[in-house]
């Protein structure tokens, strides 16, 4: 067969193979419930200020302070490059899991915010390992739609919180119990720890070093060195502006819903409810368009989209036209996660993947998460929540320009792949 009847022969349907369909539902396990604890938080957010009460103020700067614990992630995500992916993976899945236990019995909001803050860094170090080991257990033909899988699962955990919190509040019990259930990944983790193998191009790094190959690069400041410092500089830019925008309007949907539009739990549960299920599709379908259109392509489609819907669903009233642009909000803005993630690990090389992934996103993207909350409770001290969102979901639009300016197109043709690497 010639390389043109190659080249136009029908792309085979994606099937795991036996070792990926046996790692699968631990890293499943594990993003479900850092979904489910990331978004507890959110949703509780109303009941917690009414509990203790305080104002919109005070909750700003305590998700601030809860978000510092995604920059010390870097510490734990970038211990990947030298102890490997599984074991920095499954701590992770414990540690937050322990955290979530003791948030039950927390007795003020010091206590929850530096409980919370420690439950960040483990949720953090989850779900960017989870991302490495797609990275290096899946090709890059399939990469877009696997992640989007994945990603998709994380909001299955935050849908599930939609479902329960109004039956835990019907039942008379309070939002503790939903970290509660937030704990339980804990046991089932450690059982099927076994069934999560490290991974391929991780191992054989290691058989390279010991055979004095390819020497070990332990430098701390090692991405940021030529010829990866350019690449580098731009990520942690564009996860800087995404975060603006992905956790300014995840924090503070629920408030308004709450405090300004005054819904009742099962509105919003309603709303969460529909747009998390709509979400989850989306996530899929904007997985396969990252193999489709490309990571750039797909990235102006998901990042455009995105930004639009959220400042529409942040400044409209109506209970249906919330439902109706939230759907789609929900979809692009977590989409937002893969196609940056997806670009991140196919940056950079094995040996520096989960460094660079340390660097752009745990230590500076991370600042969005961590400013955007204060910035936002500091503009609704002069205009409403939808308002000063809509201005925070701006942000993204710089993370755009700069994937199209500064990026190379990163998804290779298959006859392309595994030789990334020797090019960078």
């Amino acid at each position: 067969m010639n390389t043109k009847e190659t080249l136009a022969a029908p792309k085979e349907k994606f099937k795991m193979t036996d070792r990926q369909k046996k790692m699968w539902p631990i890293l499943i396990l594990g993003i479900f419930f850092e979904g489910f604890d990331d978004a507890a938080l959110n949703f509780v957010l109303p009941y917690i200020t009414q509990e203790f009460q305080l104002t919109t103020e005070v909750v700003g700067y305590a998700l601030s302070l809860v978000g510092i614990g995604a920059l010390c992630a870097f510490f734990i995500v970038r211990m990947a490059d030298k102890v490997g992916r599984r074991p920095i993976f499954l701590g992770c899945v414990y540690l937050f899991s322990i955290c979530s236990l003791l948030t039950v019995f927390m007795p003020n909001i010091y206590m929850i915010v530096a409980v919370q803050f420690l439950a960040r860094v483990f949720l953090i170090g989850c779900w960017s390992i989870g991302y490495t080991i797609l990275s290096e257990e899946f090709s890059s033909d399939n990469l877009g739609a696997v992640s989007g899988l994945y990603q998709m699962t994380a909001v299955l955990g935050a849908l599930t919180i939609a479902l329960l919190l109004p039956l835990v509040l019907k039942l008379g019990f309070t939002w503790r119990a939903l970290y509660l259930i937030g704990a339980l990944p804990l046991i089932p983790a450690f059982i099927y720890r076994k069934n999560l193998p490290e991974t391929q191009p991780f191992l054989e790094l290691q058989k390279q070093k010991k055979a004095g190959i390819k020497q070990p690069k332990e430098d701390f400041f090692a991405v940021w060195k030529k010829p990866h410092a350019k690449y580098i500089l731009v990520m942690s830019l564009v996860w800087l502006f995404l975060y603006f925008g992905i956790k300014g309007s995840l924090n503070f949907l629920t408030m308004r819903l709450v405090m300004e539009l005054a819904w009742t739990p099962s509105m919003v549960s309603i709303t969460i409810l529909s747009q998390t299920l709509a979400g989850m599709v989306i996530i899929n379908l904007n997985g396969r368009l990252l193999d489709k259109l490309g990571r750039k392509g797909a990235a102006l489609v998901i990042i455009s989209v995105g930004v639009a819907a959220t400042i529409v669903q942040f400044n409209v009233q109506s209970f249906y036209a919330v439902i109706f642009f939230g759907m789609i909000a929900a979809g692009f803005v977590n989409s937002f996660l893969i196609v940056a993630s997806t670009l991140t690990n196919e940056l950079f090389p094995t040996e520096l993947r989960a460094n660079a992934t340390a660097w752009s996103n745990n230590i500076i993207g991370r600042l969005g998460q961590i400013l955007v909350p204060s910035m936002i409770g500091g503009l609704t001290m002069s205009m409403s929540i939808g308002h000063s969102v809509s201005i925070a979901m701006l942000m993204p639009l710089i993370s755009l320009m700069l994937i199209f300016v500064f990026l190379p197109e990163t998804k290779k043709p298959a006859q392309q792949v595994g030789q990334q690497e020797v090019k960078m």
